[in-house]
């Protein structure tokens, strides 16, 4: 059995580890849940950043586009009209296309790509802007008839289809990179979210394990004190009677006699012994002397009060303590006792019937005694009870 609760303490020590690691574990992925979630949010942050960057950019080219058109127009409706109100908008234009256009650059100076684009753009937005200044020049001259024919010859139309054609480019490398951020971001949250579920899932299963091994341990500890107390039990107490054995009386009797001692109060022990218990056994065999001590426990229980402590001594003598007791007092309990077994009827397998009786020895603490004297004197009284014929109570001297 100790082995057996060796074992159960090595298994709960173990339960309590292996539950201790999936707390541990459980927290590290609580952890890293928290840790992705702020690194997520960081890149989705960072995502949106950037599509913005590029919505704004596309904005920015598309304003770029309009204020092109402005110059155009400004510039045709002149030529055309010769109202100089139309000089307004082609100013206003030209300046607002240089500007967005040098936004766009600053903007995108971390793309080589769109910086070629761009660069490119701005070369053929001078050159655009400075064959339409030589035609609006031409008219502010008086010379309105080289002017239109410069025109209808398709002066600066190759430079405005070349802006476009480059700043188209720098569109569509905005859209690519809308689109591509657009799924990387798309990419990035899928991955967050089967990152997040795996580590949910594993938590789950680890507060699983967790559970199981701390009930576990817990029912190896309930099994352990079960047994630890089983063990004690018996170690404590006679297995035939169920009374407590003589190690654990005479553990008590240590305990009750300094009790005494120290307060001045009154102990008394008895011990008594079944009569002819030999011829018992020779006559009806064991199981009836088994039977006979069975009998003996029982009325000890009976007679005695709850205060006293009573248990087998060996053999087939029994002994009580009892605490708060004079001689006197004690002399009536054993007489109440042997009487009570004496009247107890026992059935033998043979069919026949008797009876039996014990001898008692009384003594009383005296004095500064110890265990080992109390006992001697009452062990003296029993051989007295014994000797005169026994079914007797003696007390001490």
């Amino acid at each position: 059995m100790k082995e057996h609760i060796s074992q159960l303490q090595r298994r709960a020590r173990l339960g309590r580890s292996i539950g201790l690691c999936a707390l541990l574990a459980i927290g590290l992925m609580f952890g890293a849940i928290i840790v992705n979630a702020f690194r997520a949010t960081a890149e989705r942050r960072q995502a949106e950043a950037l599509q913005v960057h590029t919505l704004d950019l596309l904005m920015t080219t598309a304003r770029l586009e309009t204020a092109v058109n402005e110059t155009l127009r400004g510039e045709r409706g002149y030529l055309i009209t010769g109202d100089r109100e139309f000089l307004q908008p082609y100013f206003e234009g030209r300046a607002r296309s240089v500007q967005l256009l040098r936004a766009l650059l600053r903007a995108t100076r971390d793309n080589v790509w769109q910086q070629g684009n761009l660069l490119a753009a701005e070369r053929r937005l001078r050159a655009y802007v400075g064959t339409v200044d030589r035609l609006v020049a031409l008219e502010t001259a008086g010379r309105r008839a080289e002017a239109v024919a410069a025109v209808r010859a398709g002066a600066g139309r190759s430079q405005l289809i070349a802006f476009l054609a480059s700043l188209g480019r720098a569109q569509a490398e905005e859209r690519r990179l809308l689109a591509l951020r657009a799924a990387a971001a798309d990419a990035a949250d899928l991955r967050d979210t089967r990152y997040n579920y795996i580590i949910a899932v594993l938590g789950v299963l680890m507060f699983a394990f967790l559970a199981a091994a701390v009930m576990g341990a817990a029912r190896a500890h309930r099994r352990t004190l079960e047994l630890t107390e089983e063990l004690r039990h018996l170690a404590t107490t006679d297995a035939l009677t169920g009374l407590p054995n003589r190690r654990h009386l005479m553990a008590a009797m240590e305990t009750e006699v300094r009790r005494a001692n120290r307060a001045g109060r009154p102990l008394s022990l008895a011990l008594l012994d079944v009569d002819r218990f030999k011829a018992i056994n020779d006559t009806h065999g064991h199981p009836v002397g088994d039977e006979v001590l069975r009998v003996v426990a029982e009325e000890l229980l009976k007679v005695t009060r709850g205060g006293d402590l009573l248990g087998r001594f060996g053999g087939e003598e029994f002994a009580i303590i009892m605490p708060e007791t004079d001689i006197d007092q004690a002399h009536m309990a054993c007489e109440r006792l042997r009487q009570a077994i004496a009247r107890r009827v026992l059935h033998y397998p043979n069919g026949t019937s008797g009876r039996v009786t014990v001898s008692s020895g009384v003594a009383v603490l005296a004095g500064g005694e110890g265990c080992d004297h109390l006992v001697s004197r009452a062990d003296r009284a029993l051989y007295q009870a014994k000797a005169g014929g026994r079914n007797l109570v003696r007390l001490a001297a």
